[in-house]
Formats: structure tokens, sequence, C-alpha cells
């Protein structure tokens, strides 16, 4: 008979979580891996495969809770350039706050392992493609509105600001100053006037 597992693997997946974003993927060992989750190596593999497997679990579930959460909010009612603007700010608020250096564990994935790691840059694309469908929809109901232009496409605007919000991740990482990321911010709110 089959001994029942004794742990939550939500509650493992976010502790491995935390440890993939702080040390990015090649610098976390299986060791480190153990000692954040309480797992033993055995359960790990069993319940896993391997690092990658793990690895790959906490892409989805911060795709699926962290990116999806972030997502919804842009889309609740209000204006669009004010849910745009929030969530940049909330961006930036992280960054330079309690995400200080972290970036984003997407993006540090598609840096990291997308260019050689085919399921990695699988699960990054479509977390940018959520992020940009999410702001097309955001900005085609504003256009409607007429919050913006009705010579802007949405669909182009969309994937700028998705490119943005990457981009500043990437700058937040290297120097998270609140005023030059908000300049970003500026700028790229200016492109849908």
């Amino acid at each position: 008979m089959a001994r029942p597992r004794r742990f939550e693997r939500e509650e493992v997946v976010e502790k491995a979580l935390g440890v993939f974003w702080r040390q990015g993927y090649q610098a976390t060992s299986v060791q480190d891996l153990v000692d954040a989750t309480g797992l033993n190596r055995g359960s790990l593999y069993d319940t896993f495969g391997d690092k990658h497997g793990l690895f790959l679990e906490v892409v989805e579930h911060y795709r699926s809770h962290v990116s999806a959460r972030r997502l919804a909010k842009l889309e609740e009612p209000g204006p669009a350039r004010e849910k745009i603007a929030t969530f940049f700010k909330e961006v930036i608020e992280f960054s330079v706050g309690e995400g200080r250096l972290l970036g984003c564990l997407m993006t540090n994935a598609a840096i990291e392992l997308a260019p050689h790691d085919r399921d990695t840059r699988l699960a990054v694309a479509a977390n940018m493609a959520a992020m940009e469908a999410a702001f097309r929809r955001v900005l085609t109901r504003a256009r409607k509105e007429g919050e913006i232009g009705a010579g802007k496409s949405p669909a182009d605007l969309a994937r700028f600001l998705t490119a943005t919000a990457n981009g500043l991740r990437v700058m937040a990482k290297v120097s998270p100053e609140r005023a030059a990321l908000r300049s970003v911010v500026r700028i790229a709110l200016e492109s849908l006037d």
C-alpha cells in the first residue's frame, strides 16, 4: 500500500517559486529546493520528476495566480487609462518595494531559459499573449468609448504596453529607481493620446 503524501502540492510550489524567483533557475540547486520546501529528494522527484518539472509547475502557478490576478484588475469596470496607469503603478511599487531586484519571474525565465528551453519559452509566450490580450480588450473598449482616438490600433498599443511592462521589470532589476520607472510609464501612457 502506498503511503499518502504528507504535503500540500500548492504550498510546495509556492515555496519553490520564492527560491526560483530570488535565485533564478540555474543558480537553484535541488538541495535549495529541498531546504525551502521541506520535501526530501525522493518526494520531490516522485512528485515533480526533476528540478525542471518543478520549475515548469512553478511557472504555471505564477501565470495562473500572480499574472492572472494582475491582469484581471485591468479589466475591471472604470476608465481604461486609469486601469492601465494603476497596472503600471503596481508594477513600479512592487519593483521598488518588496520585489526589489527580483524582476518578474516570467521575464526572468524568458531571459534565462526561453532561448534554449522550449517548454519555458511556450509558458512565457502564453503569459505574454495573455497580457497582450488583456491590454487589447481594455484598449478596444477604450476606443469604443472614445477614451483613445479612433485611429489608434488596440493591437499595436497592447503589444507596446506588454513590451513596456516587461522592460520595466528588467530595468527595475538593475536600477529600481521610482522616478526613472515612472518616466517610462508617463511616455507609455502618452502613447494613448
